[in-house]
C-alpha cells in the first residue's frame, strides 16, 4: 500500500489519505484527508463533541420543557407582526407572481404539472398570470382558466401553456369544472 507525503501527492494517485510524520497544530500524530488536509484526530473529537453537544441539549430541553416552551412561544409573538407585513407587502408587490404560483402549487398538487416542462414553458405560464393581473389592475375582472379543466369528471388536463387562457370571471365560474367545446 502507497503512503503518500502530502495532500498533492495523494490526491494525484487518488488516496483519501496521507500521513506527513509531523503533528498538526494540537499534536496529534495523525493522517490527514487528502482534500481538506485536516487531521483526523481533530475531526473525531470534533465529531464526538458535537454529539455531545446534541445530548446536552436534548437533556436540557427534557429537564426543562416549559422553559424552552415559553420561550419559543415569546420569540414568535415578538415575531408575528414583522412576518405578516413581509408576507402582505410580497404579495402587494407581485400579485401576478402570487397567482402563477398559487396555481402551480395547486397543479402540482394534483400531480397535473408535467416534469418535462422548460424554464421557456414555465415563463410563458407567469407571462399568462401577469397578462390576467394587469388587466384586473385596471379594473377588468378576469380569470386565468384551464380550458381543458384539471380535474374534469369526463377529461382532465395539464398544467401548460396551451391549455391556459385568460377569460372573464363570469365566463369561468359560470364554466365550472367541466370541459366546454367552444
Amino acid at each position: 500500500m502507497m503512503i503518500a507525503k502530502t495532500g498533492k501527492e495523494a490526491r494525484f494517485y487518488g488516496l483519501s489519505r496521507y500521513f506527513t510524520g509531523l503533528p498538526c497544530k494540537y499534536g496529534h500524530f495523525a493522517e490527514r484527508y487528502a482534500k481538506s488536509g485536516h487531521c483526523i484526530a481533530c475531526d473525531n473529537k470534533r465529531i464526538k463533541n458535537t454529539e455531545l453537544r446534541a445530548k446536552s441539549i436534548k437533556s436540557y430541553y427534557e429537564k426543562n420543557k416549559q422553559k424552552c416552551f415559553e420561550r419559543v412561544k415569546l420569540q414568535k409573538q415578538k415575531n408575528v407582526g414583522s412576518a405578516y407585513r413581509y408576507v402582505k407587502t410580497s404579495r402587494a408587490k407581485y400579485p401576478s407572481k402570487i397567482n402563477a404560483l398559487n396555481a402551480k402549487r395547486h397543479a402540482s398538487k394534483l400531480n397535473r404539472t408535467p416534469k418535462w416542462l422548460n424554464n421557456g414553458h414555465l415563463f410563458e405560464i407567469d407571462c399568462i398570470y401577469k397578462y390576467c393581473q394587469s388587466l384586473n389592475s385596471v379594473g377588468l375582472d378576469y380569470h386565468v382558466d384551464h380550458i381543458v379543466p384539471l380535474q374534469g369528471n369526463s377529461v382532465s388536463g395539464f398544467h401548460v401553456p396551451w391549455n391556459l387562457q385568460v377569460i372573464p370571471a363570469k365566463i369561468n365560474i359560470s364554466k365550472g369544472n367541466k370541459f366546454v367545446d367552444l
